[in-house]
């Protein structure tokens, strides 16, 4: 008898547990959203921060703002040492032909960092393999979108008219966007488009192993602005060529045509 009631309890004890765990309702499944779904800002598109008015200045050719978004994902493992070499030649020939300019430099993988912002040419140090070296995955919707926001907010925070200075954006990536967690497309097309038609700012877009105009354009940038490259030793160091010819002719003409690409386009296989 007294082994039939201990089962007694034991086989109720169970059976509370079991009603108890049944009542609390299951946890909520998170939405796993893909990239180009998540938009910023509590689901609004961005917005750029600056109003023109009467006291904005007139563009000045001399002052100009050179921003270099660097790829580096795991794919430039092979391309590191040329992207090193064909960034500092670039700053080297800018800052003979250019001795005022500005350089903002950011270099995303799955990350983003910025190396610096907004910082005089004549004191830009030579990137390193400290600095650049190959890792993760393509975030480019986010390297764009958060690098376009930044610089808004430097010329917001100097209290300057972001009109009032050549602003070119040189985008070098060598694969699709795969990794992007903040800005969809929409958002990135959405700043890009408004900062070239109220600010005038410029955008060149140099992508290897990618169909360079359409990507571009999928971000607002005109075809004007894009060229393809070989992913090889040769095509990198001539895209930077090419980049150094683009702000040449943009400072000049204030805007590009097709001579500006240098680079042979990559053989089709």
């Amino acid at each position: 008898m007294k082994k039939l009631c201990a089962l007694c309890l034991s086989l109720c004890s169970v059976l509370t547990a079991a009603a108890a765990f049944a009542a609390v309702p299951p946890a909520p499944q998170q939405v796993q959203q893909r990239p180009n779904e998540i938009l910023p800002r509590d689901g609004k598109l961005p917005e750029l921060s600056h109003d023109h008015s009467d006291k904005c200045p007139p563009l000045d050719k001399d002052k100009v703002h050179i921003v270099c978004i660097l790829d580096r994902s795991g794919s430039m493992q092979h391309l590191t040492g040329d992207t090193i070499g064909g960034y500092n030649s670039f700053i080297d020939k800018q800052r003979q032909e250019v001795a005022s300019a500005v350089v903002t430099t950011v270099l995303f993988d799955h990350q983003y960092e910025i190396l610096y912002s907004d910082k005089p040419i004549k004191d830009v140090a030579a990137l390193t393999e400290k600095e650049y070296f190959a890792r993760g995955s393509t975030a480019l919707l986010d390297a764009v979108g958060r690098t376009v926001l930044q610089v808004d907010g430097d010329f917001k925070k100097n209290g300057t008219c972001p009109k009032s200075e050549l602003v070119i954006f040189m985008i070098m990536t060598d694969g699709l966007e795969n990794a992007s967690r903040e800005f969809s497309r929409a958002a990135v097309k959405k700043l890009v488009s408004d900062a070239q038609e109220k600010y005038g700012w410029q955008f060149i877009f140099m992508g290897a192993n990618i169909d360079s105009v359409a990507e571009a354009g999928s971000l607002g940038i005109r075809k004007e602005a894009a060229m393809d490259y070989a992913a090889d030793s040769k095509g990198v160091g001539a895209v930077y060529e090419s980049a150094g010819e683009a702000v040449k002719m943009l400072r000049e003409k204030g805007q590009l045509d097709g001579s500006w690409k240098k680079a042979p386009a990559p053989e089709k296989k």
